[in-house]
């Protein structure tokens, strides 16, 4: 029998247990403050599912405890131990450019590679929440152990947050991407998308991407990577900040420095290319020639094209504040259209009824 007097147990008697249950649930107990989670398991019911299966219960009930590995974005003037970096990107795990990102950051800090097995370039902020995510120990190139996800970007740093290593991170760098992303790009970019999931997990982060060409040279970007890290360590980001680098396809010798800018604008040629299987259904790309942009001094396209690497501040609050005070002057009561509406139906006599 339970030492604890009101605890039931086998010795109970169902009266008993029922009176407890109605105190329990009594209002102003804790277990009534517990919400009810029947609603959300029916609106999730293709995630509710046991755990026998491997998928997720749609309750959440030993959801929320990894959150607080977060690491609050600050500055760090002196390191007691080494940083953690968190390195990630959206070409796949078996990159090149992750690769030299991982390299040029190994003297700073321990280094955790995650990243998608895949190339997923262009998934954007995709977080998959409808099926399993299987993670897989990988060996990269000069010997040192990965892990890559079945999943996005956005998915290999969410699985670091949400506690799959047991620790928090200092810091995530998200790239080196084979081809820059500037300006508009960064809305459609996995590799900007993994930076900003480590934002809003509250870890600071930058992503790095660079010109394309056919057999690209990391040196310039790594040496970039460090110096973009080590002031992001020492100096720290406020909450909602990332830092976007872009970096020309020149050699260090060729590059014409850094310069902090705005982002640019692109400008797409995107075509609509219609071919036919073999079974004579027509199917779709999205093609066309690489994107343009506006050279405009002081954007990233500008500094790129000019052989200097673009060092952009983002913020994750996409709020237009010039439109917002013009919405503020416009009308936004609804009773005289609601009253209009009415009138147009029933030509001007509302307070009237049709006899029949």
């Amino acid at each position: 029998m339970s030492d604890d007097p009101k605890r039931p147990d086998a010795a109970s008697t169902p009266r008993e247990v029922d009176a407890e249950k109605a105190e329990a649930e009594r209002p102003g107990t804790r277990r009534a403050q517990t919400p009810d989670m029947t609603r959300e398991r029916a609106r999730s019911e293709r995630r509710d599912l046991d755990k026998e299966r491997g998928e997720p219960l749609a309750g959440g009930a030993e959801r929320g405890g990894p959150r607080a590995l977060r690491t609050p974005s600050r500055p760090v003037p002196e390191w007691t131990s080494r940083p953690r970096i968190l390195v990630t990107n959206d070409d796949g795990v078996e990159s090149r450019g992750l690769l030299a990102l991982k390299q040029a950051l190994d003297e700073m800090g321990d280094v955790t590679v995650v990243a998608p097995d895949t190339n997923q370039s262009a998934v954007g902020h995709q977080k998959t929440l409808m099926r399993p995510l299987r993670v897989r120990e990988r060996t990269l190139e000069d010997g040192s152990l990965a892990y890559s996800v079945d999943g996005s970007p956005t998915d290999a740093v969410s699985l670091a947050f949400l506690g799959y290593f047991g620790h928090g991170f200092d810091l995530v760098a998200s790239g080196i991407n084979y081809g820059a992303n500037l300006g508009d790009d960064i809305t459609y970019s996995g590799t900007v998308s993994a930076a900003m999931e480590a934002v809003i997990n509250s870890c600071p982060a930058f992503a790095i991407s660079q010109e394309y060409y056919e057999h690209p040279d990391f040196t310039l970007a790594g040496y970039a990577a460090t110096v973009v890290a080590r002031n992001i360590l020492r100096e720290g980001l406020s909450r909602g900040e990332l830092v976007n680098v872009n970096v020309p396809a020149v050699t260090i010798e060729e590059c014409q420095g850094i310069e902090v800018t705005r982002l640019g604008r692109r400008v797409y040629s995107d075509q609509l290319v219609e071919r036919l299987d073999p079974r004579g259904i027509p199917y779709f790309w999205i093609g066309g020639p690489p994107p343009s942009g506006l050279a405009v001094p002081g954007t990233d396209f500008h500094a790129v094209v000019n052989r200097r690497i673009a060092v952009t501040p983002i913020h994750l609050d996409l709020t237009g504040r010039r439109l917002l005070r013009r919405l503020k002057t416009w009308q936004w009561d609804l009773a005289p259209g609601k009253r209009a509406a009415v009138k147009r139906r029933t030509g001007g006599n509302e307070g009237t009824r049709d006899p029949s």
